[in-house]
C-alpha cells in the first residue's frame, strides 16, 4: 500500500472505528450488566459513556482531516489546519469529562445518556459531519469523481444514522455509521489491490507512483527516483511474449526487493521505478541491474537516476522526464546508466516546446507548404516536385526542422493532422496556380505510415482531391515511416483504391530506417527515392568501396522494374556519378532548395515561360 498522507490517516481512522466499537461494546455491557447496582460501579459507567463519545468524536475529527488530505492532493498537507480541525473534538471531549451525565430509559426500557454536555457533544458530531459533507461538495472537482462520490456517500449515510440515533434515544446506531463510511471508502479509494498491477501482484502501478510522488514532493524531501527501463522490442506485444516480459519485469522487481527492500512501481509500462533516500542503495540496484542476465526475452535493461530536489523540485516536471527518458531518450542511448540532469531536462523541455507548437499549429492550420522542383534526367525538365511542411516558431518565425517536429508529431499521434492539413493546402495551391499549365505532370506528397492505414484515409483523400477538381494521377504518395504500419489488410487496401483512382505509389528514403527490400515486396511501388545520407555514405571518397554498393542498389532496382530518384543532391559530380549509373530523378539543393509557393510558381516561369 502507497505511505502517503491520505492513507495514513485512513488507516488511522479504521484504528479509531475499531476502537470505538470495542468502546460501545463495553458501554452496553456495563449498562445492561451494572445498571442496577447504585454505587459500586458508578466511575466504570461513567469512564465507558466518556470513552465511547471521545471515540464518536475522534472518528469525527479524523474523518474532516480525511477528507482535507485528499482535497490537497498534490499540495502540503498543512499541520496547521490538521491541528485546527481537531480543535473542536478537544474541547468536546473535555466538556464530556467534566460535565455532568445523566442516564434515562427510552419507552422500550433502553438506557442511554443525556444532559448539557451529551448534547454539546452531539452538536460538535453534527458540525464535522455537516461541514465536512459540505466541504467534500465545494471541492468535489479537486477529487476523482469516484472518489467524491464514495466520500459524499459515506457522509450522508453517517449523518442519517447520527440523526436517527439523536432523535431515538437509547438506539446506538453511530458506531454503525462509522463502520458503513470505513467500508465505503475502503472499497473505492483505499483497497490496497487497487495500487498494485493483476498481471504482477508485486509490484505497485502507476496510480500508486504518482501518489507517493505527490507525497514526497510535498514535504520537501531529498530523494531519488532510480528506475530500470526495458528496450529492445516493440510496445505491440502478443499474448505470449507479454506474459514473458511480465516475468522479467516481476523477477527485477523481486531481485530489487531482495538486494535494497525497496518496493517497485510501475511507473510506465516498460520501466519499473523505486524510491530511495540512501546513495548506497542506489549504488546496489546499479550493480544489480548491470549485472542481471535476461536470457530468454532478450531486452536491455537500463537503469536510471533522478536526483531531487537536484535536478527538478516541480512534480509535473518529474513525471514528465521520467516518461520523456524512458520512452524516448533510452532509445538513442548505449550506455546502462542514465543519470537524468539538467541536459536532459532541457532536451525535455525543447522537445515538449516543440510539441505545444505543433498542437498550436494544427489548431490555426499554421503549418506551410514548400515545393522542391524534381528533375527529370531524360528530358532535362522539372516535371514534378516534392510537397514538403515547414513549421515556424510563432515567438521567432524561426523554422523549426521537420526531422525535429515529424518524429514527435508521430510519438503523440498528430501526424495524421499535419498530413490533412497539408494535402488540403497542396490541393488548394494546384487548383489555384493552375499548375498543369506549366507542364507539372506530378506532385510527390508524403503519406504517414499511421495514415496510411487508417481506412478513412481513402475517403478524406478523394474528397479533398474532387472539392479541388485535381486529377488522381497528378498526386504520388510517398510513404514515410513504414514502422508504423501494423495493419497490412487497411494499407493494402488504401493503396488499391487510390491506384484505382489514378495516383501512383513511392517509397521514401530507401536505404534508411524502416525502408529496406521487405517493404519493396509487399506494395507495388512504381518509384523508389533514396535517401540522401545513404547516397551521401555511398559517395564518400574515404570509402571507394562503398560506390559499389550504390551502384548495385539502383541496378537492382530498376531490374527490378522500378524507377529511381536520387535525393540530397549539392555538386555536379554527385548528380553525373547518379546519372552514370541510371537514376532517372534527381532532387537536391544543387538544382534547388525549397520553395514556398509563389517563389516555385516564379520557378516554374523561369522554365517554361508564364503559361504553356
Amino acid at each position: 500500500m502507497p505511505q502517503v498522507y491520505s492513507t495514513r490517516v485512513f488507516f488511522l481512522f479504521v484504528v479509531a472505528a475499531y476502537i470505538n466499537i470495542i468502546c460501545e461494546i463495553v458501554e452496553c455491557a456495563v449498562f445492561l450488566y451494572l445498571v442496577n447496582v447504585n454505587n459500586e460501579f458508578s466511575s466504570l459507567k461513567r469512564t465507558s459513556q466518556n470513552l465511547y463519545v471521545a471515540s464518536l468524536l475522534v472518528c469525527a475529527a479524523i474523518i474532516s482531516v480525511y477528507v482535507y488530505a485528499k482535497i490537497k492532493y498534490g499540495g502540503k498537507v498543512r499541520k496547521g489546519v490538521v491541528a485546527s480541525i481537531c480543535v473542536p473534538a478537544i474541547i468536546g471531549i473535555t466538556v464530556i469529562m467534566v460535565s455532568r451525565v445523566y442516564y434515562a430509559t427510552n419507552d422500550l426500557g433502553d438506557y442511554y445518556n443525556t444532559g448539557p454536555g451529551i448534547n454539546f457533544c452531539y452538536f460538535i458530531g453534527f458540525i464535522y459531519i455537516f461541514t465536512t459533507m459540505i466541504i467534500a461538495v465545494a471541492f468535489r472537482k479537486r477529487l476523482n469523481k469516484n472518489d467524491a462520490r464514495a466520500i459524499i456517500l459515506g457522509l450522508v449515510m453517517w449523518a442519517i444514522l447520527a440523526l436517527f440515533q439523536f432523535w431515538y434515544k437509547g438506539l446506538q446506531v453511530s458506531s454503525i455509521a462509522i463502520m458503513l463510511m470505513a467500508l465505503t471508502l475502503f472499497l473505492t479509494m483505499e483497497n490496497p489491490k487497487e495500487y498494485y498491477e493483476k498481471s504482477m501482484p508485486k509490484i505497485r502501478n502507476r496510480d500508486a507512483f504518482q501518489m507517493v510522488l505527490t507525497d514526497w514532493f510535498c514535504y520537501k524531501k531529498h530523494f531519488f527516483i532510480a528506475s530500470v527501463i526495458f528496450t529492445g522490442k516493440t510496445n505491440v506485444l502478443s499474448g505470449e511474449d507479454r506474459q514473458v516480459f511480465y516475468d522479467l519485469q516481476s523477477g527485477v522487481a523481486e531481485m530489487a526487493d531482495r538486494c535494497i527492500g525497496e518496493a517497485a512501481y510501475l511507473s510506465n509500462w516498460n520501466t519499473l521505478s523505486f524510491f530511495m533516500t540512501d546513495p548506497a542503495k542506489v549504488e546496489s540496484l546499479m550493480s544489480v541491474v548491470n549485472n542481471y542476465k535476461d536470457e530468454v526475452a532478450n531486452y536491455k535493461l537500463t537503469f536510471s537516476i533522478l536526483e531531487i530536489p537536484r535536478h527538478t523540485s516541480q512534480y509535473d516536471e518529474a513525471l514528465q522526464v521520467l516518461s520523456y527518458v524512458s520512452q524516448e531518450y533510452v532509445l538513442a542511448q548505449s550506455s546502462p546508466n542514465l543519470v537524468i540532469d539538467e541536459k536532459i531536462i532541457d532536451r525535455m523541455s525543447y522537445r515538449n516546446s516543440i510539441e505545444d507548437v505543433v498542437r498550436q499549429a494544427i489548431k490555426d492550420k499554421a503549418f506551410d507548404v514548400y515545393y522542391q522542383p524534381i528533375l527529370n534526367v531524360a528530358e532535362g525538365k522539372f516535371y514534378s516536385a516534392e510537397a514538403l511542411v515547414r513549421l515556424r516558431r510563432p515567438s521567432t518565425e524561426n523554422f523549426i526542422s521537420p526531422e525535429d517536429f515529424i518524429p514527435i508529431a508521430e510519438q503523440c499521434g498528430l501526424v495524421q493532422d499535419i498530413d490533412d492539413l497539408v494535402f488540403e493546402k497542396v490541393c488548394s495551391f494546384i487548383a489555384r496556380e493552375d499548375l498543369i499549365s506549366y507542364g507539372i505532370k506530378r506532385i510527390e506528397v508524403n503519406l504517414s505510415g499511421n495514415e496510411a492505414v487508417d481506412r478513412q484515409t481513402f475517403g478524406r483523400l478523394r474528397t479533398k482531391m474532387e472539392k479541388y477538381h485535381i486529377p488522381p494521377k497528378f498526386i504520388n504518395f510517398e510513404i514515410t515511416e513504414t514502422a508504423y504500419i501494423n495493419n497490412d489488410e487497411a494499407f493494402k487496401d488504401n493503396v488499391r483504391r487510390l491506384k484505382e483512382l489514378g495516383s501512383s505509389f513511392s517509397m521514401d528514403d530507401f536505404g534508411s530506417g524502416y525502408s529496406n527490400l521487405l517493404e519493396l515486396l509487399k506494395m507495388d511501388y512504381v518509384l523508389v527515392k533514396m535517401d540522401k545520407e545513404f547516397i551521401w555514405n555511398c559517395l564518400d571518397k574515404n570509402k571507394p568501396e562503398n560506390l559499389r554498393m550504390l551502384e548495385y542498389s539502383i541496378s537492382f532496382l530498376k531490374d527490378y522494374g522500378l524507377h529511381v530518384l536520387a535525393e540530397g543532391i549539392e555538386t555536379l559530380e554527385q548528380a553525373q556519378t547518379l546519372i552514370d549509373f541510371g537514376v532517372e530523378y534527381l532532387q537536391g539543393f544543387y538544382y534547388s532548395r525549397p520553395l514556398p509557393e509563389s517563389e516555385y510558381v516564379e520557378f516554374l516561369k523561369t522554365q517554361k515561360g508564364d503559361r504553356l
